[in-house]
């Protein structure tokens, strides 16, 4: 199986301002055709470090694929370090300076001469086209004496080096119009096939452990990964099509699937959101949700997916004691008693929301989510949440470390929320039994 790296070049990438969507884009395209990403790379914007990196990363693999360092500033030296490498001259190309220049005009913009700097290649590359800016990149197929020249290990091995700018909607394109379909040809054969199997409510050292006798499987693989207050197992294959990979792993899918019961909620791009807004949708339910310490968010996620005015009744934010008064009928001597953030009041609220909209389900979240408003008895992170229905009532307490920080104990409390939704739907036994 052919190998690649990635290096994404620009030292505003090290230096944090930037997030590197490019480098998770690729990994997954690559996998997809079959193709091993075995490193990846961030280097800044510095000729001898860059000229370092592609050095090691031909070492290493077939393929390198580089993001970023196209631009018509000084700075951008991605095409320079490759000619310098390889020792060969810049060479210009008319063809792309006149679309680089077609660009500007239809933007009513004059072109600074610095952008002719953007039309130059490595002698003997390929231009990459870039139909939406004015960086295209370039494939080589590098062979033996250019190989040699560059003293790479193993010159009979065939390399390449394809470049792209580091504007994710401008590689985008170019990889899916020109890059990946070349690669196809050249390596196709066989693809890496993966599916995430989506569980809440288990750590993934417990996950792991459950399936510990698929950990170790050779094609299929079964990886746990981690998430935000979830965990999931990806099952890769590697096979000739996508049908024989399926065909390999529907086996482990299923026997995942079914020994895991309630805990697997979805596959790959589902959530929790729109797995309660399947069985809602399903059995002909609605929700409400009245939300205090989380400020909405259960109500965004649920409203996030297409269709969801069907089954949602009412969605507020009482953050004022006076606003769960007024609206869900919470007692002021509970209020009083026990503070807006009870186990109490948690309750109030979902018994009010629910009468107050007739929804058959109502869900109430009331917390600390800080950084400050703790104290020893109620500390930052701590949460409550309620779910009330016909004949049925659950307040689940949350404690959650600080260390989370406000916006993760949101998230991880609206899952919390989501997911007593999606149990109740499924047997409200089983909510019972995890939250009571």
């Amino acid at each position: 199986m052919a190998r690649a790296e990635l290096l994404s070049i620009g030292t505003e990438l090290l230096l944090g301002q930037i997030l590197n969507t490019n480098a998770q884009f690729l990994s997954a395209e690559l996998a997809g055709l079959g193709i091993d990403c075995i490193f990846q790379t961030t280097v800044g914007d510095n000729t001898e470090r860059i000229i370092d990196c592609l050095r090691q990363g031909l070492n290493r693999a077939q393929i390198v694929i580089t993001t970023g360092g196209l631009g018509p500033t000084a700075d951008d030296l991605t095409h320079e370090c490759i000619a310098e490498l390889f020792g060969v001259e810049m060479e210009f190309d008319q063809t792309t300076l006149d679309k680089i220049s077609s660009i500007f005009q239809r933007r009513s913009l004059v072109m600074s001469e610095t952008n002719r700097k953007q039309a130059l290649r490595p002698f003997g590359s390929q231009i990459l086209p870039n139909v939406f800016g004015t960086a295209p990149g370039i494939i080589w197929k590098l062979e033996r004496e250019l190989l040699e020249r560059a003293s790479i290990a193993n010159p009979d091995l065939t390399r390449y080096i394809i470049t792209f700018p580091g504007v994710p909607s401008e590689m985008r394109s170019m990889w899916q119009e020109t890059a990946k379909p070349f690669l196809a040809q050249i390596f196709g054969g066989s693809i890496l096939w993966s599916q995430d199997l989506k569980h809440f409510g288990i750590s993934e050292s417990a996950l792991a452990e459950k399936y510990a006798s698929l950990l170790d499987g050779a094609n299929p693989t079964v990886a746990p990964l981690a998430g935000a207050g979830e965990c999931r197992l990806r099952v890769s294959v590697k096979a000739e099509n996508v049908d024989s990979a399926q065909k390999l792993a529907a086996p482990i899918c299923q026997q995942i699937k079914k020994e895991s019961g309630h805990l697997f909620y979805g596959i790959d791009n589902e959530t929790l959101e729109s797995a309660v807004g399947h069985l809602l949708t399903e059995q002909g339910k609605s929700v409400a949700t009245a939300e205090s310490c989380t400020g909405g968010l259960v109500s965004k996620r649920l409203t996030d997916i297409a269709g969801s005015s069907k089954y949602i009744a009412l969605n507020v934010v009482t953050y004022s004691d006076q606003s769960k008064e007024q609206i869900l009928k919470v007692k002021a001597s509970t209020l009083a008693k026990h503070g807006a953030v009870s186990l109490e009041c948690a309750r109030e609220m979902a018994l009010g929301l629910r009468e107050l909209t007739g929804a058959d389900i109502a869900v109430s979240l009331t917390g600390i989510a800080g950084p400050g408003g703790g104290s020893e008895d109620k500390p930052v992170g701590l949460v409550y949440i309620a779910l009330a229905a016909a004949d049925y009532l659950i307040v689940s307490k949350r404690a959650y470390h600080p260390k989370f920080g406000r916006d993760e104990l949101r998230q991880r409390s609206a899952n919390e929320a989501l997911n007593m939704i999606r149990l109740y739907l499924l047997d409200p036994s089983i909510l019972t039994k995890e939250y009571a």
